[in-house]
Order: structure tokens, then C-alpha cells, then sequence
């Protein structure tokens, strides 16, 4: 991705193997003229770096295939635009804690082979913006992110590639934000690919506990448990009058960034409707699956406001150890983002019927109202 307005951005997948592009084109029904251009250059750069994937797989498949979890991972449950991201920067600053990284985001199948790569390093840090487009959060390379964008860039099997092919959404969401109807050999790759991502960021990180932190884990509550029997999981909850127009610019952001297909606004705008509503469903449905001791939630206004208060008492309900030596870096990190500020949403008459109609169970489950 560049800063530039002039310049088109690069796609975040383009160092994703020819196989997954292949795949979501074929998936798509092909892409339409005015978007070949960018592809081609995404085929490009997946073709010229295929060198660096071959030497990944033989240089390191046997020490991935052969890491095991020898704890058990913290896994923040939490749908987009809720606090998923402040919660995990917070959690990561526990040194015994450690995270899939951006350049392990971008770069999957070659993260172990390129880590130390200045130069590469460079260059792809060259193509990334500052901040976050939707929100402003600061973005490093060695910075905690989502799983989910490493699963994306490594194989077809990620909800996340609707955003580059939104006709892809409502068969992607089902599959893959909820793993409905996969089972058997597609589940077994779904599985497989997952754990690869998981087991390359706990090598990395010399077996320390990893913190998972993906949306699309809100709706796999179930199959989780199955990979991570022991896991421990952090649910946030932010007030839905807010998460609701976030999205929407989220989903405007991020548009030119991933877009290889042209798409409807209201369309898009249903989709985050239903989205929401149904992973919020499953959420409440598949909670109680998870272990006695295994489970807290935290509301985001609750962590903004007090966060060290929050934070303490998260250890303490899933007995993380050493909260004494992880308060301290968390207090140093809040110190380094105390000069940020939130987006600020007008939530007019029209956002509060969407969300009181869509969303009225989330409201009234969590006792959310209007901010005042």
C-alpha cells in the first residue's frame, strides 16, 4: 500500500502463491477490464517471489510441522471496529505473549526465510502506509496483526478475500467466517493452513503463548475449542451505534486498497448488516462451550476508560501469570499512544433505526443505548 493518492495501491495479498489467485479468479468468474491491470501486477509480484516460497517449504516445513503449542493460545474474540486491535497491542506487550506480525501478514509463505531481510523489510515497508486508513492506528511491520490476513495470504480459504471480490461475500462468509458446510477434506485444508500460520508465529517467537486475534474467530467458536482445546478467549463488546458506521467506513477505506471487482454500496451495506447479525448469534449461541475459567468479556468503553483496571481483572478471570511484570510495559505503551484520538461518527435518526431494527438483540442483550 503507498501513501501516495496519485498511485494505486498495492494489494496486500500480491505476495500470496498463483494458486490462491487462480482460485478466487476462477471463483470470481474472471476480472473485469478496468481491474486487469492491477492483477497483473499482482500475478507478477506472486510469480517473482515464488523463488523465496520454495526455499520457505524446504528450509523450514519440517521445523514448522514439527512445532507444537506448548501453551495454549489467548484467542480475542470481538467482531471488526470493536477494539480487537487496542486489546491485542495491549496483550502483546506482555513479554509472554507473542503474536502473528504484519510481515508475517503480508509475507506467510516466506515469513521465516525473509524476517531478517533488511532489504526486503524495506521495500515492503516502502509500499505500507503510516497508519491504518480506516482509523489511524499506527502500522509497523513487526507490529501484532490478524491471523486471519496471513490465512488469506496463504490460501483461497479466508472470508477476507470478499473484500478484494465482493460478488464472493455471501458464499465466503458462510464458509469461512462460519464453516458452514465444510467439512471433511476442505476442512482438513481449512485446518491445516490455519495451524500453519499459528505454528510459524509460535517458531518465531521461541514457544511463547500466542494471542489470535481475527473477527472470524467470533463465528467458529466451536472449531477453535476443536484446534485449542485449552485455549484461552477474551470477548469485546463495543456499543453497536457506533460499530455500525465504522464498519461502513472501514469498508470504504479499504476499498481501493483490496478491490479487484467493481461493487454496489447498498449491497455492501446489507452485507454488514447481516454480518454482523448472524456472527453476534452464533457468538451468543457457541460462548457456552467454552471451559469455566477459559472465558471473559470486556466492554471497549470500560477498557478505554480504565484501561489497567480492565486489564487486571482479564488476568486474574483466565489466571494469566505475571500481571505485576505485564502491567509495567502496558503502562509504557499507553503512554505512547496517549496523544491518539478515535474517529468521531455523527449517529443521526438514520443509524439508530438500521441498528435498532438489525441489531436490536445486541442492544438488548448488553444494555447498549444511543451515545448521548
Amino acid at each position: 500500500m503507498s501513501d501516495s493518492s496519485s498511485k494505486v495501491p498495492l494489494h496486500p495479498f500480491s505476495l500470496a502463491p498463483l494458486s490462491v489467485w487462480l482460485h478466487l479468479i476462477r471463483a470470481n468468474g474472471g476480472v473485469a477490464r478496468n481491474h486487469r491491470g492491477r492483477l497483473a501486477t499482482v500475478l507478477l509480484a506472486s510469480a517473482l517471489t515464488l523463488p523465496l516460497r520454495v526455499v520457505e517449504s524446504l528450509r523450514y516445513g519440517r521445523l514448522v510441522d514439527n512445532t507444537t503449542l506448548t501453551k495454549p493460545p489467548l484467542i480475542i474474540l470481538g467482531y471488526g471496529r470493536t477494539g480487537t486491535t487496542h486489546l491485542h497491542n495491549l496483550l502483546v506487550q506482555d513479554h509472554n505473549h507473542a503474536s502473528v506480525t504484519t510481515l508475517q501478514a503480508l509475507c506467510p509463505s516466506a515469513y521465516l526465510t525473509v524476517r531478517h531481510w533488511n532489504w526486503l523489510r524495506r521495500a515492503v515497508a516502502r509500499n505500507m502506509p503510516a497508519t491504518r486508513p480506516m482509523d489511524n492506528v499506527a502500522v509497523s511491520l513487526d507490529a501484532p496483526q490478524e491471523e486471519e490476513l496471513a490465512l488469506a495470504c496463504s490460501c483461497h480459504m479466508s472470508y477476507i478475500h470478499s473484500l478484494t471480490f465482493p460478488d464472493l461475500s455471501s458464499t465466503f462468509f458462510g464458509k469461512y467466517s462460519l464453516l458452514r458446510g465444510v467439512g471433511g477434506q476442505e476442512l482438513a485444508q481449512w485446518e491445516h493452513a490455519y495451524m500453519e500460520v499459528v505454528r510459524k508465529a509460535t517458531a518465531a517467537a521461541d514457544g511463547r503463548r500466542i494471542v489470535l486475534k481475527s473477527p472470524t474467530n467470533l463465528g467458529k467458536i466451536a472449531h477453535m475449542l476443536r484446534l485449542f482445546p485449552e485455549a484461552k478467549f477474551v470477548n469485546i463488546m463495543r456499543n453497536p451505534y457506533v460499530v455500525y458506521p465504522s464498519l461502513l467506513r472501514m469498508r470504504r477505506t479499504l476499498a481501493p486498497v483490496f478491490q479487484l471487482a467493481d461493487s454496489d454500496w447498498s449491497e455492501i451495506e446489507r452485507t454488514v448488516r447481516r454480518d454482523y447479525a448472524v456472527v453476534m448469534r452464533r457468538y451468543l449461541q457457541d460462548r457456552v462451550l467454552i471451559p469455566a475459567g477459559n472465558f471473559t468479556e470486556v466492554l471497549f468503553e470500560d477498557l478505554v476508560t480504565d484501561p489497567m483496571s480492565e486489564m487486571a481483572r482479564i488476568y486474574a478471570d483466565l489466571a494469566l501469570p505475571d500481571w505485576d511484570q505485564a502491567r509495567q510495559h502496558m503502562d509504557i505503551y499507553l503512554q505512547t499512544i496517549s496523544n491518539y484520538r478515535q474517529n468521531r461518527y455523527q449517529i443521526d435518526q438514520s443509524v439508530i433505526d438500521v441498528v435498532d431494527r438489525d441489531w436490536g438483540f445486541v442492544l438488548d442483550h448488553w444494555n447498549y443505548s444511543p451515545p448521548g
